[in-house]
């Protein structure tokens, strides 16, 4: 909007400068004219007084006998009316011009004597049309421009503005809301584009998501597979060396070789283990700062819409616009993720997201109304593949709140949930230490 401001003051400044110049170099041409009709007033004044001297003719009759030499003689610079004046004798009257474009003129005749006065009058109609139309043209240019201006503002760059952020949020974000579909001739095709890559790009992050888990449960399974058989061989191989089984003509180095391929599942396990216990969102964490203020702007913009069409009371609230240090998409994602879990578990009576900070720790906290979790199911939420007595009828593979703790975590914090019976709301709250 200021770019949109500065440059209509500049438009402004730049016509106000064209208009007026225009109307003072116009000024001057007519000065320079006037000036001409002036010189072209004194010689047809002062022959048309030696005329009326020598010959003793009516000016009057000079004036009508020698109007078309004039017009051939000086062009363009003959006045449009000569009138004579004739002075009687009962006259007390003094002419004089009233302004620039007419002048009265004294004739005398013989001797000297006063024989009259002549009107000269020069039109500068033609001129003054001349200034009016450009001065019109002019102002017709500057509303035609400013309504471009505006036009394309409004119409091409504030959306384009908008538009140019969706692919870099698409990028980050996991779950995003589409744009609104529009008619528009110049993004109509690029949004309906941009939804179906939305779409393509959602399918593909849920179906990742799901072989993530599947590859967890596997990972985790082997691992928890293998612990028996290994613990069992380690137990083989003591009651050998300890001569449990001497009688059965197991030597010593058999024990050894036992011992060390025993070694090497335990290290395929720990690996194994570790890999199982790695988080499944896949995302870099970028630490840069930013007001807490555009965090509860993302969720407001990504949320707010969608659950207007579900009808459930959704706010956002923030205290003040403290500045945090931290990754904004991540902290995006994880909140993301506690929604989801509130549309998918809660009553739809509402969901209230409050951001704020606290001493030396950012919150944010996210409370939605429904069925609640007992008060031992809750050290059990954040574990991965854990599912609540609530979730029995929903899909799932119960990895949404490992992946919150494990972000929280990563971005130096914690993650908690409580009960809270009087309002019969879950809260889930993320603390992020700065």
């Amino acid at each position: 909007m200021k770019k949109l401001i500065c440059t209509l003051v500049i438009m402004t400044a730049v016509f106000t400068a064209l208009i007026i110049g225009f109307n003072i170099g116009f000024r001057k041409v007519m000065d320079e004219q006037l000036k001409s009709f002036n010189v072209t007033i004194n010689r047809i004044n002062r022959e048309i007084s030696d005329a009326a001297a020598e010959s003793e003719a009516s000016p009057e009759k000079i004036i009508a006998d020698r109007t078309e030499q004039w017009k051939k003689t000086y062009g363009s610079s003959v006045p449009e009316s000569i009138v004579f004046i004739p002075l009687n004798n009962s006259d007390r009257v003094f002419y004089a011009a009233v302004d620039k474009r007419c002048a009265v003129c004294s004739i005398y005749g013989k001797d000297e004597q006063l024989a009259g006065f002549v009107k000269y009058t020069c039109s500068d109609s033609i001129f003054q049309r001349i200034k009016l139309a450009v001065n019109i043209m002019l102002a017709v240019c500057f509303a035609l421009l400013t309504g471009a201006v505006l036009f394309i503002h409004f119409a091409v760059f504030k959306p384009f503005r908008r538009l140019s952020e969706y692919p870099e949020r698409l990028a980050r974000l996991r779950d995003i809301q589409k744009l609104p579909e529009t008619k528009s001739r110049y993004f109509g095709k690029y949004i309906w584009g941009m939804n179906m890559l939305a779409d393509v790009l959602a399918a593909s992050s849920h179906r990742i998501h799901i072989l993530e888990g599947e590859h967890q449960k596997l990972v985790s399974s082997i691992a928890h597979g293998v612990k028996t058989p290994v613990a069992n061989i380690r137990l083989y191989t003591d009651a050998v060396r300890t001569g449990l089984y001497s009688d059965t003509g197991m030597s010593s180095d058999i024990a050894d070789k036992i011992d060390s391929n025993t070694a090497k599942i335990e290290s395929m396990v720990a690996e194994l283990m570790t890999a199982s216990e790695a988080t499944n969102d896949g995302y870099d964490f970028e630490k840069s700062l930013f007001p807490l203020s555009e965090l509860a702007d993302l969720i407001r913009s990504e949320y707010t819409d969608r659950m207007a069409l579900l009808r459930i009371p959704f706010t956002v609230e923030c205290e003040g616009s403290p500045i945090m240090e931290s990754d904004k998409y991540a902290l995006y994602r994880a909140v993301s993720q506690l929604l989801e879990n509130a549309l998918k578990y809660g009553d739809g009576s509402g969901i209230t997201v409050k951001l704020m900070k606290q001493d030396e720790a950012f919150c944010i906290s996210v409370r939605d109304k429904g069925e609640l979790l007992s008060e031992n199911e809750l050290p059990y939420v954040f574990r991965s593949y854990w599912r609540g007595s609530n979730a029995a009828d929903k899909s799932g593979c119960g990895i949404g709140l490992y992946v919150v703790h494990e972000t929280a975590k990563a971005l130096g914090g914690s993650v908690h949930v409580r009960r809270i019976e009087e309002t019969s709301e879950m809260e889930f709250v993320i603390f992020i230490e700065q």
